[in-house]
């Protein structure tokens, strides 16, 4: 088949090709539905950086799962990856945001003197440390406003005459990185939580 005459598939037509593994089936269903699953997700978020990873990342899954994807139809499924990436993300950052305030605001008497907490803490502090100090230094500072300050993308805006995407961009950037150096640690973390009644 040419790769004009894909335009013209329907979408189960083109799920049937891409299970053998055809990748202008891929483009054709990727260049058709990008933009609304994009648009749908910038919406929710009210972030481009964000709505683009997780569309991305839904893409990419329906590459590397097309000989077992199972799909009635196309749209429903992706509006449905979609939700629940949506929710996956915000967990997360919710997650991330409650560790990271616990750490800065947590005493030492409030969790105890349990020595496997403290070396914990500590160890989640360096954690984060280490990963500021590969920032560039704006993303630092503007990381440590949001996350340790608790200042809104408006108030940081002002505070350092930049634009909101700007700041935004930069918050996006320094969880992802963030995210990285934390994996080891999400555990650990929900444990003192849990410890210290948060």
């Amino acid at each position: 088949m040419k790769k004009t005459e894909y335009v013209f598939c329907t979408d189960a037509e083109l799920l049937l090709a891409l299970k053998e593994g055809d990748a202008l089936a891929f483009e054709t269903i990727y260049k058709r539905h990008w933009g609304k699953v994009y648009f749908t997700a910038c919406k929710k978020l009210q972030s481009k950086e964000v709505a683009e990873e997780l569309t991305q990342n839904i893409f990419v899954s329906i590459w590397e799962r097309r000989a077992t994807l199972e799909v009635s139809v196309l749209e429903s499924y992706l509006m449905t990856a979609l939700k629940y990436k949506i929710i996956n993300y915000i967990d997360a950052t919710l997650l991330r945001n409650k560790i990271f305030q616990n750490i800065q605001q947590t005493s030492t008497e409030s969790i105890g003197t349990n020595v496997d907490n403290l070396i914990a803490i500590k160890e989640i502090r360096n954690a984060i440390e280490k990963a500021l100090s590969e920032m560039p230094e704006k993303t630092q500072t503007i990381f440590r406003l949001s996350r340790f300050e608790n200042k809104t993308i408006k108030e940081i805006a002002s505070l350092i005459n930049m634009n909101e995407k700007a700041v935004e961009y930069h918050i996006t950037q320094s969880l992802k990185k963030m995210r990285i150096h934390l994996k080891d640690f999400i555990i650990t973390a929900n444990a003192i939580l849990i410890v210290v009644h948060l």
